[in-house]
Order: structure tokens, then sequence, then C-alpha cells
């Protein structure tokens, strides 16, 4: 039997070097959102030198990361499987790791689309810039947005110092902000949407501020007319991408979600300018999500598979 345990915090490192940096893989193998969704999701991990393996308490693996030999893992993974009177599933599948795993497995396996979670992933560019006919309807949301009165953006991250000369997109000095702040205006939120649909969300984002310079987190506030209306928040994915885990913005407040995301990919090209995509996620089968993911036009909707054993 394949032994796993509890995610520590200590195991960052390792798990960062057995997974493949380089847009293979979604954000649903960034180790940031693996811890701070555990208490939720309760993954168990087998980590080794070469390999990790992550299951779901439903017996679901998803597919291996490390450097390993796909045939032995497979097969030990099955025996595991069939071990416990079930047939293996394997989740998190790219087009990428497809290509290696179809060649050694296609006849023993049937392959599902997961549309529901495949990652919208689009060029820093884009959402820096937002230019292009078809981006015309988001400029517009933010000259509403501007037309209600003052604002800025402040940011709250561990590299960010007072020497670091970050400027908002119309030119102006960026100032800091604290994790208390971002904490108050997270919590405001939930208190209007008052839904309890968003609970098991609520606890990852309180692990994500309870952790947050550990996990690398770097976040942003936007403020109008003195008052915070919008917060976001996300880490590194890989050397050239970024994967932006939260976005909230007061209801009501029209073009506040438009701004924030074209200012914190701003601001995040200035601290880290070799990025050059921004994940942001899945769209859970939620419709008015997806109409929004896909109103940004993404460059690259990274589709995800299961594999099940026949």
């Amino acid at each position: 039997m394949i032994s796993y345990r509890e995610l520590r915090l200590e195991d960052r490192d390792a798990l960062n070097r057995l997974i493949c940096y380089e847009g293979c893989h979604g954000a649903d193998y960034n180790f940031a959102n693996m811890y701070i969704w555990r208490d939720v999701y309760k993954p168990a991990f087998h980590i080794d030198d070469d390999l990790l393996l992550v299951a779901a308490p439903d017996g679901v693996v998803s597919y291996p990361m490390g450097d390993y030999d796909i045939k032995d893992v497979i097969e030990k993974l099955i025996d595991d499987a069939h071990a416990k009177g079930e047939k293996l599933v394997l989740r998190g599948l790219t087009d990428a790791t497809l290509a290696e795993f179809l060649p050694v497995f296609e006849e023993r396996f049937e392959i599902i689309e997961d549309r529901d979670s495949a990652d919208y992933v689009y060029t820093a560019e884009k959402l820096r810039f937002l230019a292009g006919r078809k981006l015309a309807s988001k400029r517009n949301h933010i000259k509403h947005f501007e037309k209600n009165g003052p604002w800025e953006i402040r940011i709250i991250c561990k590299a960010y110092s007072p020497e670091t000369a970050l400027t908002d997109s119309d030119g102006k000095a960026v100032s800091c902000c604290s994790i208390a702040e971002a904490r108050a205006f997270v919590e405001r939120f939930y208190e209007e949407k008052d839904n309890p649909d968003l609970a098991d969300e609520a606890i990852a984002i309180d692990e994500m501020f309870t952790h947050f310079d550990e996990l690398g987190f770097v976040g942003a506030m936007l403020y109008q007319n003195g008052e915070a209306v919008a917060f976001t928040s996300g880490t590194r994915l890989g050397r050239c991408e970024w994967d932006v885990h939260f976005e909230k913005a007061l209801p009501g407040i029209d073009g506040a979600y438009a701004m924030i995301n074209r200012e914190y990919v701003n601001l995040l090209c200035q601290l880290f300018p070799e990025l050059q995509l921004i994940n942001r996620e899945e769209d859970m089968g939620i419709e008015g999500l997806r109409k929004a993911k896909l109103s940004y036009k993404p460059d690259i909707l990274l589709m995800k598979y299961f594999a099940k054993e026949k």
C-alpha cells in the first residue's frame, strides 16, 4: 500500500522541486493552493525524493509529479486501488501529460474531459493594457469606475519596499497596505454577500492571510474616495507565470473588478519583469464565472482530463 500523510508548511521546497514549472500543470498543482485548501478538501500526500502523489478522500489521485518511471508508478497506483476494491481514477491530466500517459496506458483507461476545471491563462500584456476591440468593454468599465472618484492601488507583499519604485497605470506612486486592512475588507465582503456557499472559500482565505509571507503571496487593494473597494492576491506558479487565487470587489461598484485586475497585473509586471502569463484558474462550472473569464479572451484554455481505469 502507498503511504500518505497530511501536507505540512515545511513541504513547500520539496513540492516545488517535484512540480513541473514550465506549463505542463495547472493551478491545482500550486503549493499555496494545496496548502490553503487542505482543511476543506482534505487531500493526502505521498512525498519522496522523486515523486509527488495527491489523493482525495474519494480515492481519486492527481496525476503524479516528479522524476519517475510512468509505467512503474501508474502500475503501483492501480495495485493500490485494486487492494481497496476500487479502480484507479486519475485527475488533473493536461494535453502535455496525456502525451506521456496515453502511449503506455491508452487501452486500459478512458479519458474524460473535465471542462469545469480548465484553467484560464492570459498574457500579462493583454491584462495589463487591455488593447484591441475585443476588450473595449473592459476599458469602458474602467472609465466608469474612474468617473466615480479618485482612486489608488495599494500593495501588500513582502517583496515591496520603499526603495521599489512602483507606479499605477496613471504613473502615480504606489503605497503599502497592511494584511489587517485586507482581512477587514474580505470580512466585510463576506458579510455583505451573506452566502453560505462561500464558507469553504472563507476558510482558505483565512489560511492565506495567516501564512501570507511564508506562502509567497502578493496582494493588492483598490481604494476609491478613500474607501477599500476591491482586493486580490496570488502567488508565483512558474518562472514566467502567476496564479491569481482570489479577487473580490464590493457589490454595486461598476468597474471595480476590471480596474483591480488591470492594476494588479501592472504591479506584478513591475515587481517581476519576467512574468509572461497570468493564470486566473478555473470556473468550476459556475455560469457567471465562466462568462466573466471568457470575456477576457483567454490565450490558453488549459484543459484538464480524468483518466478512469476501464
